[in-house]
């Protein structure tokens, strides 16, 4: 593939730029802003998930899934390593603040303590609900985040191979240049 790369970029000067672009654009992508697109996809699929339109549920979700697995590919090629952790914060960790109902938890719990619990249960939680339905949201959350850290050492890998490639050398020494 590594060869057909740089045959690509050898024949054809536009493709060729527009990968250049790319690999620019790919660079100058910040960790933070990889973490606050997966925040705003994320959050808005939970509100989308709880409204009452079937297609902005599912359309919500399918744009929140791919866009956390681009930014989990790219976070991997661009070693940016925080992201795994943000991750699994993100889609495990509210498991953690959910207060069960009619439990003595749930009853001795202060006012923040309920909200938080319901911010992740209404908003967090709610799109790996609308996979798992009513049971079973855990389970799929740890398989979300392993399908992310998978894409993250995708990315990683990509990378290597790429250092093998002439145009992909020459490209990033005219970026760091």
């Amino acid at each position: 593939m590594i060869r057909y790369i740089d045959r690509i970029a050898d024949g054809s000067p536009q493709a060729a730029e527009f990968m250049r672009e790319r690999l620019g654009i790919f660079f100058s992508t910040s960790l933070a802003s990889q973490i606050s697109v997966c925040l705003m996809s994320g959050i808005a699929a939970g509100l989308f998930a709880g409204g009452t339109d079937g297609f902005l549920k599912y359309a919500s979700l399918a744009v929140m899934i791919i866009v956390w697995a681009f930014s989990s590919v790219l976070a991997g090629f661009c070693r940016q390593w925080f992201f795994i952790l943000f991750a699994g914060l993100y889609l495990i960790f509210p498991y953690v603040l959910i207060l069960l109902p009619e439990t003595a938890e749930a009853a001795q719990a202060t006012e923040i303590q309920q909200m938080l619990s319901d911010f992740c249960t209404g908003v967090l939680i709610r799109p790996i609900r609308l996979i798992a339905g009513d049971s079973g949201a855990h389970t799929i959350s740890f398989a979300v985040f392993a399908a992310f850290t998978i894409l993250f050492f995708v990315g990683t890998r990509l990378r290597k191979s790429a250092k093998r490639s002439d145009f992909y050398c020459r490209t990033r020494l005219g970026q760091l240049e």
